[in-house]
């Protein structure tokens, strides 16, 4: 009996287990849910260190009533209140054409609906996203009478204009209440309407030409990869001619929560938006409030003086506007590049001119956030140089403040360091990939083939692959260092661990990641050339066609590894030698099926010792 009783138990967590981890992309939820569960602590927030207004001293906040209210404080100090006496009037950008009214369709709300994440969690007026999946089709029609009378009186309900606060945790010290972010848990409906106000407003942007090239958040087509790709090939453009480069990272302070309301909506008015909606926005940003929840704790509700909500649908888009004219203040002759709130100057540096030149767009910025009361926060703002040579004997300042000076920084997920080498991201994604196969290892000890297939690729190989086109490896010690995480993780997988690494690859149709990473370029590339993300490339055409393909590209000349080695360069022998019914697809789709057709006997898909064959020059690729 004991042994039955055993049997029964090991077939449930083996059921359990397997469900969990075929699920965990869809839902990771799920999956942090069954891990934090075998830890013994399992409070997502332990006591905060917090400020006593009163004597002014620091004390410990342990209870829940007391940590939301804390949390509600710090929260609140980060409002802007401007002065509305003096209002910002912008003038209508010449030659904008007006925004045409918007029509509320039945049909694009059901679609709205259908696509709802039932997994989501509720807003404060409790109506879950399950429940309005399941009746979709009886509340199409009466939420478009509602939007629609939403938009004509310029009126939201008061929960709409409400929301709950989750603090999540960013970096640092956890017993800190300035290292929370506050995620605004906001009405499912009036995200439906967000959403469809936002389609609106950001095809009017696009079609117009109006956002900024130089920003790459929260824009289709765009992405962090592409803006790194078009950073890195400027700056080992650069480094060809000698010198270095000097770039400043800045940091917005609580910038999504310092838009002021009154400026905001004078940016938007400048860019001729249709009054009805404009007059919509000003209605959802206005009179909001917030409070903090814990669990089944919640603060008091405190007005929301500032800021577009995180979590929001419409909130990305508004900040983007906000922001959109940024990089035209920098226009002394350096570089700028965005991501959302993310901005980098950066100069090629051949003389003590162009460190001038730089800090004099160092200065326009900060005048500029000055202006429109976005917050620099000088001591998160770091400079670093790269280059072969660097000389360090010069320093920049903001607000006459020396802005620290590093030797490597992340930048969107990336480790960067003097040489460009990407010696240490790629030992700390490796780190991470091992530190999850420990969590795999220790609490997934049952898992069938496709489970197991499934929780590598979701939580361990996303780690190893993460904007791979950009530190993508040439040196055979590093390509070998990243292998290995895959070849331990495929011993975890019992029926196969006593076979030699090539034969695990081929039993569970797992690919090298060596292999993973050219034809992730050849993705890229395809997209890049058919419009499904921006071409950040001014590829040369090679008017040979006498073999490859009738997109060859032409190379160009180079000195050092950095540029040998960029995207730029790396791709064009490797495209070249793809034939016409590959790179001639009609879709991304018919682009992969036809590429893994014709790599299909490639020996480096399950030995990444051997070489991607067939594409002349090999030493360039290993």
């Amino acid at each position: 009996m004991r042994n039955e009783v055993r049997n029964e138990t090991r077939n449930a967590a083996s059921t359990e287990q397997n469900n969990i981890a075929i699920s965990c992309k869809k839902n990771p939820k799920i999956f942090w849910k069954f891990i934090n569960s075998k830890v013994k602590n399992r409070h997502n927030i332990g006591d905060l260190k917090v400020v006593n207004k009163a004597t002014l001293s620091e004390e410990i906040v342990v209870t829940e009533d007391r940590k939301v209210e804390a949390f509600s404080d710090f929260f609140s100090t980060v409002f802007v209140e401007e002065n509305t006496t003096v209002p910002v009037d912008l003038e209508v950008i010449p030659n904008t054409p007006v925004m045409q009214k918007l029509v509320i369709d039945e049909n694009i709300i059901l679609k709205k609906l259908d696509n709802l994440n039932t997994h989501k969690s509720s807003g404060p007026d409790e109506l879950h996203p399950r429940v309005l999946y399941e009746v979709r089709n009886e509340i199409a029609f009466p939420l478009k009478l509602i939007f629609e009378k939403s938009l004509i009186t310029n009126q939201l309900p008061l929960d709409w204009r409400s929301a709950n606060i989750s603090p999540i945790f960013k970096k640092g010290s956890k017993n800190d209440v300035k290292n929370y972010r506050p995620i605004s848990l906001t009405c499912i409906c009036c995200k439906i309407f967000e959403s469809i106000i936002r389609d609106h407003l950001y095809e009017y942007f696009i079609t117009n030409n109006l956002l900024s090239n130089k920003q790459y958040g929260f824009i289709k087509g765009r992405s962090t990869v592409l803006q790194l790709l078009k950073v890195l090939d400027d700056w080992s453009e650069m480094l060809e001619f000698g010198g270095q480069i000097d770039v400043l990272y800045t940091d917005l302070e609580k910038a999504f929560d310092r838009v002021p309301h009154a400026r905001l909506v004078s940016k938007l008015r400048s860019y001729n938006l249709c009054p009805v909606i404009l007059g919509w926005i000003k209605a959802f940003l206005n009179n909001r409030r917030q409070r903090v929840v814990l669990g089944d704790v919640f603060s008091n509700w405190v007005n929301v003086l500032s800021g577009v909500p995180q979590g929001s649908v419409l909130g990305p888009l508004l900040f983007l506007i906000y922001i959109n004219d940024l990089p035209y203040v920098c226009n002394s002759g350096s570089c700028v590049f965005l991501y959302a709130d993310d901005a980098k100057l950066y100069k090629h540096i051949l003389n003590d001119q162009d460190r001038f030149i730089l800090q004099e767009d160092i200065n326009n910025l900060t005048e500029w956030a000055n202006k429109w009361l976005i917050k620099l926060n000088i001591n998160k703002c770091k400079v670093v140089s790269y280059g072969r040579t660097i000389n360090h004997n010069f320093s920049y300042h903001i607000d006459n403040i020396q802005v620290e000076e590093v030797l490597s920084i992340k930048d969107l997920g990336v480790t960067f360091d003097p040489k460009l080498s990407f010696e240490s991201h790629i030992n700390e994604k490796i780190n991470k990939a091992y530190s999850f196969l420990g969590l795999i290892k220790r609490n997934f000890p049952y898992l069938n083939k496709d489970a197991f297939l499934q929780v590598y690729k979701a939580m361990v190989r996303s780690h190893l692959e993460y904007a791979g086109s950009i530190w993508f490896p040439y040196k055979v010690s590093y390509i070998e260092k990243i292998e290995t995480v895959q070849m331990r993780a495929t011993k975890l997988f019992y029926p196969v661990r006593n076979l030699n690494y090539v034969d695990r690859l081929r039993n569970l149709d797992l690919p090298t990641l060596y292999y993973r990473r050219l034809r992730g370029d050849m993705i890229l590339v395809y997209k890049m050339f058919n419009g499904l993300s921006d071409n950040v490339f001014n590829f040369i055409r090679s008017h040979t066609v006498t073999r490859g393909n009738s997109f060859k590209l032409f190379p160009e000349h180079m000195h050092y590894d950095c540029r040998k080695y960029s995207f730029r360069n790396r791709v064009i022998s490797i495209w070249n030698s793809l034939p016409d019914h590959v790179v001639c697809a009609r879709s991304l789709f018919i682009f992969e099926r036809n590429l893994d057709k014709f790599w299909f006997n490639q020996e480096c898909k399950y030995d990444w010792q051997a070489r991607l064959t067939g594409i002349g020059n090999r030493s360039e690729h290993i």
